[in-house]
């Protein structure tokens, strides 16, 4: 025990002394991250509150709904906490910079077993449990709950993170010692992702709406024991809601069962960790150093079909843009990303294929290209986050070397526009299928069609300059990842700037949308002064892509012009 206070100790005596030499720009990006989490909070506390309350006056089946919802955020928990920890579970046993000396000094098994579990336990689980806090506020003062719920609710907690945790350090135990470390993270990563995205296409082939729709179920009795079924009755997350519904809802019966099983799962999951640990830590510690290999940044034929695309620039540009997509096909964890991409315009196109238009009070003409429109909005913001997780990093990826670029007889204004321009296309593409597609499923108009591919153009051509342009003027050339990049001060700055963007966009181009397709819907021609009115507004929208486009460029080329070799 005091072999584990003392590594713990230690951890936090790291934490305290890097926060103690934190600057002033590292409070104000703590204070603006801590305000969004607050806010994230409190808005997740308002949404439940209110839909909770909608259910609570429901009768009959408003408490089904309720208990139902209660094991479904149980279980998204669950999930979320399995792959949190199989990440860092990767991180604190084989992969921490740490470890080299503690694997060195007389500590026992035990002792560094247990330490790295509690700080598994510790990192990977706080995240989740405070966004999900608000969820069981709002449980706890909608259905009035008493002082009891609360400290059920701890009670459960507690083994409910232990499960995870354990479960997640022994299946990396064992998948260490036959993978390498480092190739396992990227393995787990995919898999997770494939596993997620098949999940939620099951889920919506099962069309689940249904569940709040009496009317698509032929007797009342079917929609009851629909809701009645338990989510999972073999799940820890079904264990937890089947423990705390007695304390919400007076029609439960409070058992001791469930309770019990979640903590002794929980415990024995922990000892059978430490039983694994004993056994395989020194070989799979063993196993983590090797290095993985770049095979296909190796490639011959690869680098011959990528010299002839490149032939027609000029040599500074077409190195550059060489280096970078090597440095893409070596980063082998930036392609489970492209794979999360894919997942994600696939759901996002079938999710337009099964909207109930004909459903709708509106005619269907009008409907559809008003959310032909919406998606213009929607979309954008598809391709800004991604380029948040791939443009924004782009000038912070190439780390300790960019000083080397600086260096060198190539100007910095050729470097960081050969940068745009690759990524400009690799957003350009996934932008136009998005807008292409969807529009062909709404039927939209020639008029709404024509408008949202090339708004969607000039869009993804600000969006990509206020990823570079950000990228160059919040660098971070000493993070260990581009992960990190990402999740910074300086990426969640561009957000909330690409956001912005994309809304004004959006506000210039309704009203123009909005003239003609009323105009269209009456039968009527568009009178001179609301040509002019469409004319002014959209070329204001122009006026406004092109400034972006241009400034954020030209303030990042200077931030990178500014740094000292």
């Amino acid at each position: 025990m005091g072999e584990t206070l003392l590594l713990l100790a230690a951890k936090v005596l790291s934490y305290r002394n890097s926060s103690r030499n934190a600057g002033s720009s590292k409070l104000v990006r703590l204070m603006v991250f801590s305000a969004a989490a607050m806010l994230f909070w409190a808005g997740t506390f308002y949404i439940f509150y209110r839909v909770l309350g909608y259910f609570a006056g429901i009768e009959v089946i408003g408490t089904l709904l309720a208990a139902k919802l209660l094991s479904m955020v149980f279980l998204t928990c669950f999930s979320l906490l399995l792959f949190s920890n199989t990440i860092t579970a990767l991180s604190t046993f084989f992969l921490s910079d740490d470890l080299q000396l503690l694997n060195a000094v007389p500590v026992s098994a035990t002792g560094l077993y247990a330490g790295r579990f509690l700080e598994t336990v510790i990192s990977s689980s706080w995240t989740v449990l405070f966004f999900s806090s608000p969820v069981f506020l709002a449980y706890g003062l909608v259905y009035h709950a008493s002082f009891a719920y609360y400290l059920a609710l701890v009670g459960v907690i507690i083994p409910f993170v232990l499960i995870p945790a354990a479960a997640a350090i022994v299946l990396i135990l064992l998948l260490v010692s036959l993978v390498p470390a480092r190739r396992l993270k990227e393995i787990i990563v995919l898999a997770f992702i494939l596993i997620v995205v098949g999940v939620f296409l099951f889920i919506r082939f099962l069309q689940p709406e249904r569940l709040v729709d009496p009317e698509s179920f032929y007797l009342v009795m079917d929609y009851v024991s629909n809701l009645r079924t338990p989510t999972s009755p073999f799940f820890p997350s079904q264990w937890a809601a089947d423990t705390l519904a007695p304390f919400l809802f007076d029609s439960a019966r409070w058992s001791q069962f469930p309770v019990m099983l979640l903590w002794s799962t929980g415990l024995a999951f922990a000892v059978m960790g430490e039983w694994v640990f004993k056994r395989r830590y020194v070989d799979a510690w063993s196993k983590a150093q090797e290095a993985s290999t770049a095979r296909w940044s190796r490639s011959t034929l690869l680098n011959r079909a990528l010299e002839w695309l490149l032939k027609p620039l000029s040599p500074a540009v077409r190195v550059i843009i060489l280096k970078d997509l090597k440095l893409f096909l070596r980063d082998t964890n930036q392609w489970t990303q492209l794979f999360l991409i894919g997942a994600l315009i696939v759901i996002y196109v079938y999710n337009f294929s099964v909207l109930p238009m004909e459903r709708s009070p509106l005619p269907t003409f009008y409907l559809q290209n008003v959310i032909a429109f919406l998606n213009l909005g929607l979309a954008a913001f598809v391709i800004a986050a991604i380029a948040g997780r791939f443009t924004f990093p782009g000038v912070s990826i190439e780390g300790k070397s960019f000083w080397i670029l600086k260096s060198s007889p190539l100007e910095l204004r050729t470097v960081l526009w050969s940068k745009f321009w690759v990524n400009f296309f690799f957003l350009l593409i996934p932008a136009e299928l998005l807008i292409i597609t969807t529009n062909l499923l709404m039927n939209a108009a020639p008029f709404m069609q024509w408008l949202s591919v090339l708004s969607i153009a000039g869009m993804t051509f600000g969006i990509t300059s206020l990823g570079m342009g950000c990228g160059a003027r919040f660098p971070r050339f000493n993070a260990e990842n581009v992960s990190q990049v990402a999740t910074g001060f300086g990426g969640m700055f561009y957000m909330i700037v690409a956001v912005l963007f994309i809304g004004l966009m959006v506000v210039l181009e309704a009203r123009p949308v909005y003239l003609f397709f009323t105009a269209q819907f009456r039968g009527l021609p568009l009178t001179g002064w609301e040509r002019a009115e469409i004319g002014g507004l959209l070329a204001a929208a122009a006026l406004l892509n092109a400034l972006v486009a241009i400034l954020p460029m030209r303030l990042g080329l200077q931030q990178l012009s500014s740094l000292e070799v």
